[in-house]
């Protein structure tokens, strides 16, 4: 999916909180646009005072830049969503308009259609005053658009919200007041807007893999979450068993996994385990091979524990001895989760489980899936 963010007047693309969206909607695989549009400086317009003509922010200018830069960038077979703050969601309805640009979605924060209070600087009013429209084909935008979003606050000095559930009304978008968040801006430290990253997630169908990262991301620092989309994680064994969790609470095709019983990192009755057989109910497709060192290994209590559990919920188990796969499996305890990533649970000479790595890359799972192809022709039922 593409999303587009528009920013305000006399605005830029690292403004506000459209850093840090874009960023996290990259994490999760996808593409973002955030052009710099022509705006003007607010220094020289104070300078030259309210009687003057513009040659960079107006409504010409910004459709003219948005045909050139933006909409050869639009492909009809990708899902688009348009994301505009102050002056950026009625630019969006003019570019729809001009351009008959069939959205997905899109996310307004803090619109107007027409000149906001008198207490909003005369600077913004004259760089807006090209922009104000009120009349548009409302049934067409609604074709047009047919999933948006109005984000306002009770408390913008310079739009009344009643201008904001007015374009809301109009547009017939989901309304969401936001108590006390001013003009939704850096001017109330605003820097980052986790609402707008939900609202953009809910148009996605995402991977399991990207739920995670979203996920992850959410419990790591601002600072940590400026990241690329990863396609392979290192974690320690804490992290890997609450992501083992996650993985079995969202798995929709299902999984194949070992467990090598020689580690010393599992237990019959974890959360883990719990959640694992859970699972399986939902969605009737997991596999667990036992790896074993000796075959002497089935007479052991919690080896017996684990697969009368997992059987009794409906996991389909088998065994396989170590000894058979070793020359052709370098990793005896791994996961493939909805085909979509490879979980490998790495461990020391002491049998000591010391990482767990996650990968999405296409060559590792390629590779997993030969293991497990491999695991399979030599896995005996019990």
């Amino acid at each position: 999916m593409i999303f587009i963010i528009f920013h305000g007047s006399f605005g830029s693309p690292e403004g506000n909180w459209f850093p840090e969206l874009k960023e996290q909607l990259e994490a999760l695989g996808q593409t973002v646009l955030s052009p710099q549009f022509p705006v003007e400086d607010y220094d020289v317009i104070t300078k030259k005072g309210p009687n003057q003509k513009l040659h960079n922010q107006n409504l010409e200018n910004w459709l003219e830049f948005f045909s050139k830069n933006i909409l050869p960038k639009l492909k009809k077979s990708e899902k688009i969503c348009f994301i505009g703050h102050s002056i950026g969601p009625i630019f969006i309805l003019h570019a729809v308009n001009k351009f008959h640009i069939a959205l997905d979605s899109a996310i307004f924060v803090s619109p107007f259609m027409e000149p906001s209070t008198k207490d909003t600087p005369w600077q913004y009013q004259l760089v807006n005053s090209s922009f104000y429209k009120t009349d548009f084909d409302f049934n067409k935008l609604k074709k047009l658009i047919p999933v948006s979003y109005v984000l306002y606050s009770d408390n913008d000095p310079y739009v009344p919200k009643k201008y904001s559930i007015d374009f809301a009304q109009k547009l017939e978008s989901s309304t969401i007041m936001v108590k006390q968040a001013g003009h939704l801006n850096s001017e109330v430290n605003l820097n980052e807007f986790p609402l707008v990253l939900e609202l953009c997630k809910t148009r996605l169908n995402l991977s399991l893999y990207q739920k995670y990262l979203s996920y992850r991301n959410r419990l790591l620092s601002p600072v940590s979450m400026r990241v690329k989309h990863e396609e392979i994680i290192y974690m320690n064994p804490q992290e890997g068993y609450d992501e083992g969790i996650f993985h079995f609470r969202n798995l929709k095709k299902g999984g194949f996994c070992t467990l090598y019983t020689e580690l010393d990192y599992w237990n019959s009755e974890s959360k883990y385990m719990e959640e694992a057989r859970r699972c399986v109910k939902r969605t009737g497709n997991l596999t667990r091979v036992m790896i074993l060192d000796n075959k002497e290994d089935l007479k052991k209590d919690i080896v017996i524990k684990q697969m009368e559990l997992d059987i009794k919920a409906g996991i389909k188990v088998l065994y396989c001895l170590y000894e058979d796969i070793k020359n052709e499996v370098s990793e005896p305890d791994f996961g493939i989760w909805d085909d979509d990533y490879v979980c490998i649970v790495g461990f020391d000479k002491a049998k000591k489980v010391n990482e767990v790595k996650l990968s999405s890359r296409k060559a590792d799972l390629e590779k997993a899936k030969k293991w497990e192809k491999y695991i399979l022709s030599k896995a005996r039922v019990l």
